[in-house]
């Protein structure tokens, strides 16, 4: 098998992202640069191409993730950024222990959402991004809010006034 040399892209910081590898189409293989940054990178018709980019954080909001995930001490820090309604792109968190294989991925009011058994942070963003798609194409029923978890928790019912009897 000959040995390919793929420029999958150019990171921020102006380092050309390079995978020396064969691949199936639809393949992941996420690069991390030495600024920091982690690209996922996809195998198309073209070859290995950088379809995101994990920006590294320092830190994260607390709220809302678990505290024994921040608290690891391998835990790592990521944000992208992803269009949840429309086409302004909001900021995405994510929490990644290596060591436990879990993440925990969280953007604007809605709640944090859990997963097991990931390998890298990219694909834990593969797996959220995918999850959104299919709460926004979900059937809804006439009047109801998207099918999108929030912190905000349910509104209380509304209070029922007694009617007023009319005048006799």
């Amino acid at each position: 098998m000959a040995e390919r040399t793929d420029a999958a892209g150019r990171c921020e910081c102006g380092v050309t992202l390079v995978l020396n590898e064969e691949g199936v189409a639809g393949a992941h293989r996420e690069l991390r640069c030495r600024c920091g940054r982690r690209h996922d990178c996809e195998f198309r018709e073209a070859g290995w191409t950088a379809v995101a980019h994990l920006e590294p954080e320092r830190s994260v909001p607390l709220s809302g993730f678990s505290r024994d995930l921040r608290q690891a001490p391998d835990a790592e820090r990521f944000r992208f950024s992803f269009p949840l309604r429309g086409d302004v792109p909001l900021p995405v968190h994510i929490v990644y222990s290596p060591s436990a294989k879990s993440a925990e991925v969280k953007s604007a009011d809605l709640k944090v959402y859990r997963l097991e058994n990931v390998e890298s942070p990219a694909q834990a963003r593969r797996f959220w991004v995918a999850w959104w798609r299919t709460r926004q194409r979900a059937p809804r029923s006439r009047g109801s809010s998207p099918l999108v978890p929030t912190r905000v928790g349910r509104l209380p019912p509304p209070v029922k006034r007694p009617g007023l009897a009319p005048a006799s």
